[in-house]
Order: C-alpha cells, then structure tokens, then sequence
C-alpha cells in the first residue's frame, strides 16, 4: 500500500493561487500582493514567494523585481502565438496518438463528448469548460510523446484561464462540440490528415473568441 505524501505549503499555494488565476478571480496583468496571499491562505509569505516563482515557470505569474508580481497577460499578438503553437503541438500529438492506439484515443474523446452532451443538457456551465479541456488535454495525453506533452505545458494552464473567461453562450458551446464530434469521426474512420485538418480548423476557430475575451477582460469590461 502507498502512502500519499503530504503536499507542502508551498504545492498548496501554488495550487490555490493557479486556480484563481485559471478560473478568473485574478484579471489579466493584475498584481498579486505576497502579504494578502499569505494572510487569505493563513500561511507565511515564504512558501507564497515560492509558489509564485512556481507560477512564474508555468507561465500564470510574471515576477518584476523591485516591481512585484503580476498575473501574466497577453496582447493580440501573444494570444495567436499561443494558438499558433498550441495548434502545432496538438495537431502533430494526435497523429502519434493515432498511429499508437486509435481506439483507446476513439473511446477516450468519444465519452468526453457523450459527457459534454450530458452537461449541455444538464445546463452544468461549470462543467462544459472542464469537459472542453479534457478533449484537448487527452489527446497529448495520448500520444506518447514526452517532448509534445512538455511542449504543451508550457501554455496548456494560459489556455485554461483563456478558456474559462468565455461567455457561456449555448450558442458557442454546441459550435464546439460539433466540432468535437466531427474530429472523432475523423478518428474513427482512422483518417490521420482529416483528423488534423478539422483539429486545426477547431483550434482557429476559437481564436477570435480568445481574442475578445482577452480584450474584455484588458479594458476592464
């Protein structure tokens, strides 16, 4: 039997501050105030500087010495880098994927659709952002490639926090999972090239959804 070690205090606060940046409680360029973490936490600011330092390698934290801490932000041109790579690295994770094992991948993204179908459903809001990542996020699980998986770290947490300031329009929601559902299909009849190719579509579909989120939440609005 295996004991689960003990997450330090800083693993907790890298967790409880990444959260609340992924899921919008932070804005974008905001600054973070190493005394408010520590007392919000009930902890000391020495496993808070840590944890932002953490944050700093994953990319949710920019550290400005003599300046403070600041949650990462991204202009126009930093969001389509972002997509643009994130599109590179998805789109090559799934061909691996593929030549792998395409029916674990198949049954894998085909119960995260069946599940996002549920939750749209269901009306679960919270749910469908979740689910979306999950689609992504199985396909570089998927494809067994070390270098692609840590590739994809390097923005797979600012694709979240992108992801959760969307409207939580019905209208968007079903766009992408019939976008999902097409993708699966494509996996499904073991077409590598068309599987690509409607991955890539999806990806450059949402751009401009990420674009005006990050506008939005940069104005104030």
């Amino acid at each position: 039997m295996r004991v689960e070690r003990p997450k330090t205090l800083t693993e907790l606060a890298v967790a409880g501050i990444r959260d609340a940046i992924v899921d919008g409680r932070y804005r974008f360029g905001e600054q973070l105030s190493e005394a408010s973490l520590a007392t919000v936490m009930g902890i000391s600011k020495t496993p808070v500087r840590e944890a932002l330092l953490r944050l700093q390698s994953e990319g949710l934290v920019q550290v400005h010495p003599q300046r403070g801490s600041f949650v990462f932000a991204l202009d126009e041109t930093g969001v389509r880098n972002v997509c643009r790579f994130r599109e590179i690295i998805e789109c090559a994770a799934l061909a691996e994927a593929m030549q792998a094992d395409a029916a674990t991948l198949q049954k894998r993204l085909e119960r995260n659709v069946a599940q996002m179908a549920r939750a749209h459903g269901a009306s679960d809001l919270a749910a469908l952002p979740r689910l979306d990542q999950a689609f992504h996020e199985a396909i570089v699980d998927a494809c067994r490639n070390p270098y692609l998986q840590r590739s994809y770290a390097l923005v797979a947490y600012k694709i979240r926090a992108l992801r959760s300031r969307l409207p939580e329009e019905n209208e968007r929601v079903a766009h992408c999972q019939a976008n999902h559902e097409r993708i699966v299909d494509a996996v499904r009849s073991a077409d590598v090239k068309r599987s690509q190719t409607l991955l890539a579509e999806h990806i450059r579909d949402t751009l401009q959804s990420y674009l005006a989120a990050s506008r939005q939440e940069g104005s104030g609005g």
